[in-house]
């Protein structure tokens, strides 16, 4: 008998997502699989029964799930859909686990495994399952409308026959995914657009969509780029300094948050009360606890002459490419436990042991553990890997308290780790790890588990559903630890907006078949092209990437280069604007 998987209908107040597209269904089917949906499960974002061929269409919630051997949702089943899960199948959503502490327990008590699609680690390997992003990508771009259409101001200049009406302020506080999307749509609205965040590799991205990073002189990244938290000194002066650019704003749209966390408070009541008459703040962390410590969860509400809204669940205001994009998302993951028709965890596999929050009735995920006051039984031991990319579905830091909490549970959970799986010490100086973030945290495996069942459709760990070539070799400029994989290398170009073809061309010559101690070949020569005005050191790091590492070349571009170079480095005029061409011949006649 094929494995079964379930699609019900989503029943939290306002969720009109559903987790499965007709597309995706079709390709499970091809896959061998057997589907039933729930009557009416994508109604809400436009997928109709009809569009779903080849399933089974089934009223009740209690027989779709009936012998399921995968369920997949949106978000966290209820109380009640839990109680009518099949004990032992795997449920697949995400899970905002802080959210929904009675429905853990509830899990926990019926033994189903748990695959949180918001627990991926941020690896190349990773983003065609990477759930937060797809769903951030819609949340950003529904609150730059949100804000249009509540804001009594238009936001593009104007000019028309009774005057020029001057373009809206916008101000963007996080600049993670669903940021940087409201940032380029409220662009595109014609908006003048800043942003502050609390990351310094922040500021080519906002740069780069045509807005301002404001910067508050406060640095925060220790040694090796990793982000401590702000002490109480640079918190004062980064409430200054973003007090005096509200002040400026008609416009405010919050996004900093902290998956698993509650989001940090950033406004003040003090910065709301200095804002100019009729602005807005849209607030899109209010489900976490909001970024203004004056949002009220799901209210509309005045504060003085300030509107603050506290939006819930914005992703599901655009349904139905929300819905195609998590269905992606599922689909991928599926992709990845599912070999031969069964359901299989490889507990080697880093994703599957990032994702894995329940098994067998054990809390697997250290944060989880911690939520629930139980003990940790790591899933698999797939170190937090140090190539990962940075978190931008967050973007932010934990608040001071937070952190040193988090050091007292990381370490005892590495001490409970090292007790269970008896590394010795030479393992334990190879492994890699983080403080402060439970996310990336892991321990290295001794080997796999046996399996728990050979019957068909059943969970099994220690089978690897995947060749051992498919592991992430994430490359970052200055850290390479594997040959890089072709298809990883195009993801990241398109990730970071740069061209496939010359990232894989650049990345053809390296070779891991030298010894770790011979010298590394000399990097070419290249200018100082951080001498030019707005260029700074992210720019020009994706400069050379295209090839530009001398002032020599920007010098003799023609105007064909330029336009090129403008798509390439998503700018709109910048380089003809800021002459970076008669820049660079200045710069070459005075010798530097």
């Amino acid at each position: 008998m094929s494995l079964i998987i379930a699609l019900p209908r989503e029943r939290r107040s306002g969720e009109r997502r559903v987790a499965l597209d007709p597309s995706r269904v079709e390709r499970l089917l091809q896959d061998g699989m057997q589907v039933r949906i729930e009557a009416e499960c994508g109604h809400a974002a436009s997928f109709y029964d009809e569009a779903y061929q080849g399933v089974t269409v089934v009223e009740d919630f209690a027989e779709l799930v009936r012998d399921a051997n995968i369920v997949v949702k949106v978000v966290c089943p209820t109380l009640e859909e839990i109680a009518l899960l099949p004990a032992n199948s795997v449920l697949v959503c995400i899970m905002s686990a802080f959210q929904h502490l009675p429905e853990l327990h509830a899990l926990r008590e019926r033994q189903i495994t748990v695959l949180g699609m918001d627990h991926l680690p941020r690896t190349t390997r990773a983003q065609p399952m990477d759930a937060l992003s797809s769903q951030a990508t819609v949340a950003g771009y529904k609150a730059a409308l949100l804000a249009a259409e509540l804001s009594p101001r238009l936001f593009p200049m104007l000019t028309t026959a009774a005057g020029t009406i001057r373009p809206s302020r916008v101000l963007v506080v996080g600049a993670g995914v669903a940021g940087l999307q409201a940032i380029a749509t409220a662009r595109r609205l014609g908006a003048q657009v800043e942003a502050y965040d609390i990351r310094k590799a922040a500021k080519e991205q906002i740069e780069s969509l045509g807005a301002r990073m404001i910067d508050t002189g406060v640095e925060v990244e220790g040694a090796g780029g990793i982000a401590r938290a702000l002490r109480k000194d640079e918190k004062q002066i980064q409430h200054d300094v973003l007090a005096e650019h509200l002040a400026r704003a008609h416009v405010v749209i919050c996004s900093a948050a902290i998956p698993g966390r509650r989001a940090p408070r950033i406004i003040t009541e003090d910065m709301v009360d200095g804002m100019l008459p009729e602005s807005v703040i849209v607030d899109m962390a209010a489900s976490t606890g909001g970024n203004c410590e004056l949002t009220r969860i799901g209210e509309h509400y005045y504060h003085n002459d300030t509107l603050i809204v506290g939006p819930l669940n914005l992703p599901s205001h655009g349904a139905v490419h929300a819905s195609e994009m998590y269905a992606r998302n599922v689909y991928n993951m599926l992709q990845l436990v599912i070999s031969d028709g069964q359901v299989v965890l490889d507990p080697d596999d880093e994703i599957i042991a990032r994702c894995v929050l329940m098994h067998d009735g054990e809390v697997n995920h250290p944060e989880i553990a911690a939520l629930l006051e139980l003990p940790e039984a790591p899933f698999g031991a797939a170190p937090a890997s140090p190539e990962e990319m940075a978190d931008e579905t967050s973007g932010w830091l934990k608040e001071e308290e937070e952190v040193q909490s988090d050091k007292r549970e990381t370490t005892g959970t590495a001490d409970r780790a090292t007790s269970a799986t008896g590394l010795d010490e030479t393992a334990k100086s190879g492994s890699t790890g983080t403080s402060g973030a439970a996310r990336n945290s892991g321990s290295t495996a001794s080997g796999a588990s046996p399996e728990r069942d050979s019957g068909e459709g059943s969970v099994r760990r220690g089978q690897s559903a995947v060749d051992a070539e498919s592991d992430d070799a994430m490359i970052l400029p200055q850290t390479v630890d594997s040959a890089p994989d072709e298809q990883d290398l195009r993801d990241l170009a398109a990730l970071e907006g740069v061209d496939g073809d010359e990232m894989v061309r650049l990345a053809a010559g390296y070779d891991d078949s030298l010894p770790e101690d011979d010298d590394e070949e000399a990097p070419l020569p290249r200018d100082d092209l951080t001498l030019i005005d707005g260029v700074g050191p992210a720019l020009q790091e994706r400069l050379c990437s295209f090839g530009y590492r001398q002032l020599q070349q920007l010098a003799d571009m023609d105007d064909d280069a330029i336009e090129k170079l403008c798509v390439q480095l998503e700018l709109t005029d910048e380089i003809s604007e800021q002459d970076w061409r008669g820049q660079a011949r200045r710069l070459m006649e005075k010798g530097l």
